[in-house]
């Protein structure tokens, strides 16, 4: 028997069946390769579609949206999924790694408060209108009059995502209190933690908290800014993700050897806020009194 690639057996399956089941497609799968696990199926299925695969089944096919649920703590997507936001938007992510929590954590209230483009808003969208969800989403942004380092978020929510610039690799220009812009790196903390404290202040008790973030190699200089991330006083660390870095415009120029290694990760840091903070907090204010 010739031997086919998973890639090339999800193919020919859609195309002669149309949009079916996952799992219907995975028993075809196992006649053919048995062992196959379900969440290879599908981290092919969303590479296809992410290649523009999308068009030839129609928009009812809503296979980007499930779990991909063999993610470990390391994720790589080589081809990026351009289902949510607009790939030209200088600095945007691949939107399958919100899915993947926002699903992980079963959200049903959804924050971004530095959407950029609306990876994460078109994600929600589409969870809706596929999965038959009901989340509801706020979303803000900079550009579009909410500023994060000057004002609350409304409302309370179980996940929020926090997707900052890190510190000056992408200029933005969108004022003073525009991370990207600021002077030196100790402005840019100074504003980042208080951004990550005004989210915190947003979740509401077990909610999550996922910051994606970035080192910063800048004439010679390592900045960890993953280090003042990981120190946030508040909440707990439930996860640390990394996440390889692809198709960034970096890979474009040519630097020649360099003296130490470059930068191809980020990093995820999913916090948690505890259930019982609210009872110690009004616990320790009966105290007081």
């Amino acid at each position: 028997m010739q031997r086919s690639s998973i890639r090339t057996l999800v193919l020919e399956f859609v195309d002669t069946n149309g949009a079916s089941h996952i799992r219907q497609m995975h028993i075809e799968i196992l006649r053919v390769k048995p062992g196959t696990p379900e969440h290879t199926i599908r981290a092919r299925l969303s590479e296809a579609v992410s290649e523009g695969f999308l068009s030839r089944v129609g928009n009812g096919f809503y296979d980007i949206y499930a779990e991909e649920e063999g993610m470990t703590s390391v994720v790589s997507y080589p081809v990026r999924c351009s289902a949510w936001g607009d790939h030209r938007y200088r600095g945007n992510c691949d939107g399958r790694l919100p899915k993947n929590l926002i699903l992980r954590y079963n959200a049903r209230a959804v924050c971004d408060p530095m959407e950029g483009s609306g990876t994460v808003r078109d994600l929600v969208s589409g969870l809706n209108r596929y999965k038959k969800k009901d989340i509801n989403y706020w979303g803000g942004d900079l550009r579009q009059g909410f500023d994060l380092t000057q004002q609350e978020i409304p409302g309370r929510h179980d996940f929020i995502w926090l997707h900052p610039p890190y510190w000056n690799i992408i200029c933005y220009g969108s004022g003073d209190t525009d991370l990207s812009d600021c002077p030196d790196y100790g402005a840019f903390r100074e504003l980042l933690m208080r951004c990550l404290h005004r989210c915190y202040e947003a979740l509401l008790p077990g909610g999550r908290l996922a910051v994606l973030i970035g080192d910063v190699r800048r004439q010679g200089m390592y900045t960890a800014i993953i280090r003042d991330i990981l120190n946030f006083p508040e909440g707990e660390i439930r996860s640390i993700i990394i996440k390889v870095q692809h198709n960034c415009v970096s890979d474009r120029r040519s630097y020649g050897r360099m003296e130490d290694v470059p930068i191809k990760h980020e990093y995820c840091v999913v916090f948690r806020k505890p259930v019982c903070e609210a009872k110690e907090i009004r616990t320790e204010l009966f105290v007081r009194a």
